[in-house]
């Protein structure tokens, strides 16, 4: 995936994690009675310049608009909106600040307006703001809330119509001319609005064929509310068919195994809990289940391009893996562990049995996703080489500064596949000896998603040829700040002789955090004396269990999958970026000219 494309998903992910960050509600009641008392106090005041007047416009604040809301809010929440994904008491409240708030923005305007001109424009500029919140409020559920058409009635109508009573008492105003202008105002608002989310929509429509505000209500659903529904039934069909790849190792003997490692060509995306995003963990639990051994689910080569499109997919994924991990045949002789580099490229090589396992990095150059064709050219080059089976890994453990999305040159991927076929070639010159294998794994309490870290923690897996101690430590996140690696495998010189340290590119640490590029990846922002500390711990821990173990593989293919493909994702974060630039545009063109034409029922009362 380029690295503009990459920019789009990241922007695309920050925009809607930006959305519906609130304080706690009595803040936001308190800052609505605020609003609503100033503002109507303010409105008055212009045009009754005294104690009286103040304390008139204060009446208006808190009877026409404070009271009515709040109450509404309270009872929608317990009686329409309870257990709706998005809107509840809070989201609710902090709706009606807006709604308010407009609403006082139309009074103080009709306010300086009468001031102005003599006309008395105050009590029709306070109606008028019920025509601007009944149709607010349609423009925001519309685009927003997947609830049932009824509660949707409901919740669009019922603040509004209660604060317009209260005004109609407030003022002692019940004629019908002026109901009948409140009327025309509310249907040319909202007729503009019901315009203005159908050209939004249509916008997506043509685009990739789904509306981009039932996108929109899917990607709120998710964030907002955690659910995987309806957003990944879009993916399902956008998505397009493919055959993924994955690679079990496993250690220890027929009757009970000491560990496994897998190797699944499959990218764990998009975001959050969405498709395969949670696959690493979901993989290395199942398996640790099955055998009842420390399991560890490093990154193979793959991009977004292979994200699994759903839930659905992810199980019958982890159903076909559990099926293929049957092991019979173990062999007990491994190769020490050889090291090769070429240009930027780095490249390891360990061979157990008739299987190499390689790892390739770019590390401490900035660097992500190796292309699942360059795992496919080396392993096809290592079978040519004689060897029987080959499993490639992505370390995918250096990424640059924050505004960083780097895709990997033609250049660098060539040094990547020259430096892993100079260590299949070195491996096959080491003679196979016995081995013994340790494994442990940690979980860093303090560290969460929000740090970068899932919840698979690190696993540590030492391997002992001969003399040769080896670590393969494996961290639960998205890749690793530059320079971390290298820290790591220094602090690991005393216990080891040579290790690599890996991530699984989880994505379940994506759209966590509003920043830049939408996620942290593993030692930006935790303590990293402590998370080294957190690895040497493992890797002791490791040393401490090392015993004598065979050695079994298995590689099968997971057919007809579902994934989301390069160009649909692509796609889609493309339109979820120019969506809000298009509606910045079109609002004023739609809006303006509805607001102006929305005016003149009330000019004709005037008149």
């Amino acid at each position: 995936m380029g690295e503009q494309k990459k920019v789009s998903m990241t922007r695309a992910i920050r925009r809607y994690k930006s959305l519906f960050t609130f304080p706690d509600y009595w803040v936001l009641a308190l800052l609505t009675a605020v609003v609503d008392v100033l503002g109507g106090m303010l409105a008055f005041f212009l045009i009754y310049p005294s104690v009286a007047g103040a304390f008139r416009g204060f009446l208006f604040g808190f009877q026409v608009l404070t009271v009515p809301t709040v109450l509404v809010d309270v009872v929608s929440a317990r009686l329409v909106t309870r257990g709706d994904a998005i809107f509840n008491l809070k989201r609710s409240a902090s709706l009606s600040i807006v709604i308010c708030g407009a609403w006082i923005i139309a009074l103080n305007t009709g306010a300086v307006l009468q001031k102005v001109t003599g006309i008395p424009l105050l009590i029709y500029a306070s109606i008028f703001g019920a025509c601007v919140a009944f149709s607010l409020r349609f423009l925001v559920f519309s685009s927003v809330s997947q609830m049932r058409v009824w509660k949707m009635v409901v919740v669009v109508m019922l603040q509004p119509a209660v604060c317009l009573l209260s005004a109609l008492f407030f003022w002692g105003s019940f004629d019908l001319l002026l109901l009948s202008a409140i009327f025309a105002s509310t249907a040319i608002l909202a007729i503009a609005a019901y315009v203005f989310v159908s050209l939004v929509d249509r916008r997506g429509v043509l685009a990739i064929g789904i509306g981009a505000i039932q996108l929109f209500k899917g990607f709120l659903a998710n964030w907002i509310g955690g659910l995987t529904y309806p957003l990944e039934s879009y993916f399902e069909r956008l998505g397009s068919v493919a055959d993924v790849s994955v690679s079990i190792l496993a250690f220890g003997g027929e009757k009970s195994l000491k560990a496994v490692m897998v190797i699944p060509s499959i990218h764990p995306g998009p975001f959050r809990n969405l498709g395969s995003s949670g696959l690493p963990f979901a993989l290395q639990k199942a398996l640790g289940e099955k055998f009842n051994a420390v399991t560890m689910v490093p990154h193979g080569t793959s991009g977004h391009e292979l994200d699994l499109t759903s839930q659905p997919q992810c199980e019958r994924v982890l159903r076909e893996t559990l099926g293929l991990a049957d092991f019979s045949k173990f062999s007990s002789l491994a190769t020490t562990f050889v090291r090769e580099e070429v240009g930027l490229g780095k490249a390891t090589c360990q061979l157990f049995g008739g299987v190499a396992l390689v790892t390739i990095t770019c590390a401490p150059e900035s660097m992500e996703d190796v292309p699942r064709e360059v795992g496919l050219e080396i392993a096809k080059d290592g079978k040519a080489l004689g060897v029987e089976e080959v499993v490639v890994i992505d370390a995918h453990n250096s990424i640059g500064d924050e505004g960083e999305v780097p895709s990997l040159s033609e250049e660098e991927l060539q040094f990547l596949k020259l430096a892993a076929h100079k260590a299949i070639e070195e491996a096959l010159r080491e003679s196979g000896m016995p081995f013994e294998v340790g494994v442990a794994q940690v979980f860093p309490e303090e560290f969460g998603l929000a740090e970068g870290i899932g919840p698979g923690g690190i696993v540590a897996l030492v391997v002992v040829v001969g003399r040769q101690k080896v670590a393969y430590v494996t961290i639960d996140g998205n890749n690793m700040v530059s320079g971390l690696r290298e820290e790591i495998l220094a602090s690991l010189g005393d216990l080891v002789d040579d290790s690599e340290v890996l991530t699984t590119d989880t994505h379940t640490v994506n759209a966590v955090s509003s920043i830049r590029r939408g996620y942290h990846p593993v030692g930006e922002v935790v303590n990293n004396e402590s998370l080294i500390g957190y690895v040497r711990e493992a890797v002791g821990k490791a040393l401490a269990g090392v015993g004598r173990v065979n050695f079994s593989s298995r590689t099968g293919e997971v057919k007809d999958v579902k994934v989301i493909g390069e160009e649909k994702l692509v796609g889609l974060s493309t339109l979820v970026d120019s969506t809000f630039k298009f509606t910045a545009w079109l609002s004023p063109l739609i809006f303006i000219p509805a607001v102006a034409a929305s005016l003149l029922p009330f000019f004709f009362l005037i008149g």
